[in-house]
């Protein structure tokens, strides 16, 4: 009976020293988790601020790259700048300060004005006298040369070979003159030669000139300036 009393001790007291290590166990156990989602969160934590650290990296050099482009474009504007400067000294020394320069070109307008004044004043000159001449030229019989503009040409529209007289499509508007002459052409062939003889604002009436008539004139044929 002691014997048996004896055995049940040391089995009680072995169940408890196991009960005590497993205790311990589940503690340490518990303990280890804790530090394991410590640890999780740890390199959570780590892992994103690596991420924040990678896209501030970047932006970083998303900015230097944005500065070094204002600075090359800041450079070549300073060097624009200063060939501009270079450029418009050389153009002072030679051609005087601003003033004088402005001056000079005042001077230039002045006598650009003038001259179109004078070309236009010539023009009406030249008019009036080549109309004083067509009217002499009615009463003494004397020929008179006029000037045509070298720009001119025309068709025929009208021929009286009666008379031997055309109609043009030409006029006063065009630069047609009394007792201007033009040439006929048919193709590549000289057919005749005209002399105005009446001008309107818009057609005219011309006389074949007959030691020039190399053909009959036909409706449609080019009339243009001769030389």
């Amino acid at each position: 009976m002691d014997r048996i009393t004896t055995e049940r001790d040391t089995a009680q007291t072995d169940l408890d020293s196991t009960r005590r290590d497993l205790a311990k166990a589940n503690t340490a156990q518990e303990k280890a988790e804790q530090e394991n989602m410590i640890a999780q969160g740890q390199a959570e934590t780590a892992m994103e601020n690596f991420r924040t650290a990678q896209r501030q990296l970047v932006q970083q050099r998303q900015r230097a790259d944005q500065h070094e482009a204002a600075a090359k474009k800041f450079e070549a504007d300073w060097i624009q700048a200063n060939a501009f400067s270079e450029s418009w000294r050389q153009f002072q020394l030679a051609n005087g300060t601003q003033d004088q320069i402005k001056g000079k070109l005042n001077a230039y307008r002045d006598v650009s004005n003038q001259r179109a004044q004078f070309l236009a004043e010539n023009g009406i000159l030249l008019s009036q006298i080549e109309k004083q001449g067509v009217e002499l030229a009615r009463y003494t019989g004397a020929p008179v040369k006029v000037a045509l503009p070298r720009t001119l040409q025309g068709k025929v529209t009208a021929v009286d070979a009666q008379f031997d007289f055309v109609v043009l499509d030409v006029g006063e508007s065009q630069g047609a003159r009394e007792h201007g002459e033009l040439l006929v052409s048919r193709g590549e062939k000289l057919i005749g030669k005209l002399r105005i003889l009446d001008v309107k604002k818009d057609h005219s009436i011309a006389n074949i000139l007959p030691g020039w008539k190399q053909e009959e004139i036909q409706t449609g044929d080019l009339v243009i300036v001769g030389n």
